[in-house]
């Protein structure tokens, strides 16, 4: 249990960001997994494709602005997505 004053806030103020950050992550594995879906449809339409890629790219880049996700990482996973999705449309 924190004892000082500062101590105590600092617990609140870390309580408050990982509630913040999960949420904004919970939200970011969402669109995700919709993506995934849609890569492992047997019709993949390449207009839903790149939908969902733009919602996921949506998402980073909310997480990036919001100091969730550093932004090399940010562009790291756009990549990869991207590159994911060019070999399941080809």
């Amino acid at each position: 249990m924190p004892i000082t004053k500062s101590a105590k806030k600092a617990v609140k103020v870390n309580e408050k960001r990982r509630s913040r950050n999960r949420h904004f992550l919970a939200i970011y594995k969402e669109s995700v997994k919709s993506l995934e879906k849609l890569m492992k449809a047997d019709k993949k339409d390449p207009k839903e494709l790149l939908v969902a890629l733009s919602e996921v790219y949506s998402r980073i880049d909310t997480l990036e602005k919001k100091n969730i996700l550093e932004k090399n990482t940010a562009a790291r996973r756009k990549s990869s997505f991207a590159k994911i999705v060019k070999s399941v449309s080809v």
